[in-house]
Order: structure tokens, then sequence, then C-alpha cells
């Protein structure tokens, strides 16, 4: 049976947003232009995904948690879960998960997570709330996995559409990748960020060819997907310390996604107590930790 889908509008924008996961499916104007990736094969088949609790893989799918081993798949379990409904009105969606008996298996804690969609003229706003009900700490990781579609795509097109990152930093700090390799973990290293002379990161098979880019520490703000011509089609903002610009190795894209993610995955060959994963999150015993993100068209 097919998961409930929600529609809410405000302004002449609609998203339509399904209870498995709670993963945005449609964000379309009224003029029928769409801006969400459909999930179309031979290419990726998600369309925005909700991470927790991880963001990519723990080293071999592990964590331990005082002194037990536990398991934990890449991107966490939220993506393959169905979402009650907390609250809707006209223009707000809020879904809500709480864990099952499988999931306590892999992650053994009391909480509620909900995720919060608003759209505005414009604009959809994603909230996250990770709502703590035990006492003591819980530690999680948790991300957006925003898939635009690229317009006017062309396979046999050798560049597609342009990325702008924008980062508060001083002029004379550049911004550096960090690069999963094995298990998807974080490899060791810093790497330059290639670019065309004004700036941007051209949408093409050479960019990818060590899949996403990686940012971390905050060096991103917001990213911004430009087409061809180099005008503006959306744009993703989150206060994430940790960035994924992501498209399919090998192969143009007619899609790219935009991931703010609070969390990475453990580096190369270091299985890690969950409390020391890297960037990872943490509510206090019966508090709320609140992030998100937004996509402004």
């Amino acid at each position: 049976m097919k998961a409930p889908l929600f529609t809410i509008r405000s302004g002449g924008l609609s998203a339509v947003i399904s209870a498995l996961g709670a993963e945005v499916q449609n964000l379309r104007t009224d003029d029928g232009r769409e801006y969400n990736w459909q999930g179309t094969p031979p290419y990726w088949t998600g369309r925005g995904p909700i991470l927790f609790p991880a963001t990519g893989a723990p080293w071999n799918e592990t964590y331990t948690l005082q002194g037990k081993e536990y398991h934990m798949p890449k991107h966490g379990f939220a993506k393959e879960e169905t979402f009650n409904v907390a609250g809707q009105t006209d223009d707000t969606l809020t879904l809500e998960y709480t864990p099952t008996d499988e999931t306590r298996a892999w992650f053994p804690f009391d909480y509620t997570l909900r995720v919060r969609y608003q759209v505005t003229p414009g604009c959809l706003r994603a909230d996250f709330e990770v709502e703590n009900r035990e006492s003591e700490s819980l530690f999680f990781q948790i991300g957006g996995h925003p898939a635009l579609a690229v317009p006017g795509f062309d396979k046999e097109r050798a560049v597609n559409g342009y990325v702008r990152l924008i980062a508060d930093k001083p002029a004379e700090e550049e911004l550096y990748l960090i690069r999963a390799r094995e298990q998807g973990c974080i490899q060791p290293g810093r790497f330059p960020v290639a670019t065309t002379e004004d700036g941007l990161v051209p949408l093409c098979v050479d960019t990818f060819a060590n899949e996403a880019l990686i940012f971390e520490q905050g060096q991103v703000q917001a990213i911004e997907l430009l087409d061809l011509e180099k005008r503006h089609v959306a744009t993703v903002e989150s206060d994430a310390p940790c960035w994924l610009v992501w498209q399919m190795q090998g192969v143009n894209s007619p899609f790219v996604c935009f991931e703010p993610w609070y969390g990475l995955p453990d580096n190369e060959g270091e299985s890690r107590e969950l409390s020391q994963r890297p960037f990872v999150q943490q509510a206090e015993g019966g508090q709320t930790w609140k992030g998100g993100f937004s996509v402004k068209i």
C-alpha cells in the first residue's frame, strides 16, 4: 500500500510530501514548473529523503554505545519509516516519527522526530525537531537531501548548469573539500574546489569524479543552482555545519542534490562511540534540538 501524500500551498507554490520518510515529492509553481527531482530511472530514484539518525555511513555500518556494538545503515532508517501527521494547515504540514521495536534495535532511545514543512511565496521551509524523551543525553546526526531538477538537461552536453557556493568567509580563505572513499567514509586530506573563472562549479562528470563535494566546519551557508546561462534556479539555505553537493558518478545527471547535514560519515577505518561521531548533535534529557533548511526559488 502506498504511503499517504499531503499537499500544502501558498502564493503560487505547492509542495507534495509523502508520509514515507517525510520525503518531498514535488515542489511546483502554479504555471506547472517542477523544481523537485522526480526520481526517474535509470537515475537515482530518491526525491529528497530525511537522513536520521545518521548522515552517511558509520565505518562497517556500526557504532558503539556504552561498550555495546550496534548496526546503523547508511543515512539511518527514518527515510524508510512511515511518519504520522501531527498537524496540517493550508500551507504547513508537521509529520512525526517515534521509534519501533525494530528501529530500537539499531538506536535504543526514546525520542520523537518531527519534520515541519511550510510553504510561503517562493520558499519551502523544512524544520527539524528531535525531542529527547529520556533523562540522559541523546546523540544523533540528521540531514536534508533536497534534490533539484536541472533545467534543460541534455545527457550529451558536457556541462548542464552551475553551482554557486555561498560562504561567509574572508576573501583570503579558500574553500576546501573533503572526500568520501571506502565504505562512503571520509578519507584523509583536504582538496581544492575546481571552479570556473567566475567562481562557479560546473555540473559535469569531472566535478563528481570522486562522488560528492563535501564541505565541513561551517564553510558554506547556502548553495545556488544556476542554469546553463547562469540564471538563478533555486537556492538551499541552512545553518548546518556540513554540506554535500552530489550527482551520480560517471554519468551526466538531470538532478543535483544540495544536502545540509548536521553530521558526517566516520573516517576510514574508525568505528566510533556514538557520542564521538563527526559533528554529532546532542539533545539533553527532556530537551528538544532544532535545525532545518529552506529551498528558495
